[in-house]
């Protein structure tokens, strides 16, 4: 079982996540007010959604003695971003670190997957900032979902920081290019800009090495992965 603070924002990565677990035979749920029972809790602010005041939420839900605490904010996290969702995730983490509980933080890439925010903001021909120039090393969807399952499975320590993102770095431009190909374009305004394009621009060339060592993952390529995603093979988008 993993709990939640609150119910996830639809459409969010935790809602996601928690589906994508679901089908794993994880079952994901916020918590009940009181006392937390035994279980992980997950704490994974989406985009634009206030980061949970962890201290004063454990204060009001007394953790169990097997409570373990997984932590989701995104690339950019830090004390001095420009970006108050940053900044507020960089509170977010130093409260988890002060809860004397296991820890483990994850820092997502933006997320790609055939039905991801993202991907689907890409296949709609957006105009992109500085004529698409910013570098990225964007995360396949899956590969962070099996990140936390296999963390779920104790199949990884449960302690420390890892930057979740892809080891080839790819511009925006280069992203609409392969969105491109995966079939006409979406109607203007289709999916998000998940992380938004201002916390994007924050973005420094991430470590992978780390968060594939310690899960004992081995990324493929994404850009292969994305000519995966035509729309004659992706079903329905969202």
């Amino acid at each position: 079982m993993i709990l939640l603070p609150r119910v996830a924002q639809p459409g969010g990565f935790a809602a996601r996540l928690a589906a994508a677990l679901a089908t794993r035979g994880v079952p994901c749920e916020a918590a009940a007010p009181g006392p937390l029972p035994a279980g992980d809790l997950l704490v994974c602010p989406a985009p634009g959604e206030p980061a949970c005041d962890l201290a004063h939420w454990l204060a009001a839900h007394p953790p169990s003695p097997a409570t373990r605490l997984l932590v989701i904010t995104r690339l950019g996290t830090h004390p001095d971003a420009r970006s108050p969702g940053l900044r507020a995730c960089w509170a977010l983490e130093e409260a988890a670190r002060a809860a004397r509980l296991p820890v483990l933080t994850l820092r997502l890439a933006p997320l790609l997957g055939p039905r991801s925010p993202l991907w689907l903001r890409l296949r709609s021909r957006p105009r992109l900032p500085r004529a698409g120039r910013k570098l990225l090393n964007p995360v396949a969807e899956e590969d962070a979902v099996e990140t936390v399952a296999r963390a779920v499975a104790g199949s990884a320590s449960w302690e420390g920081w890892y930057e979740v993102a892809g080891r080839e770095p790819l511009s925006l431009a280069e992203l609409c290019a392969l969105a491109g190909e995966a079939g006409p374009p979406l109607p203007a305004g289709s999916g998000a800009w998940e992380p938004p394009l201002g916390e994007m621009e924050e973005h420094r060339l991430p470590e992978a090495g780390p968060w594939l060592a310690h899960f004992g993952l081995e990324a493929r390529p994404l850009s292969a992965r994305a000519r995966a995603w035509g729309a004659g093979r992706e079903g329905a988008t969202t």
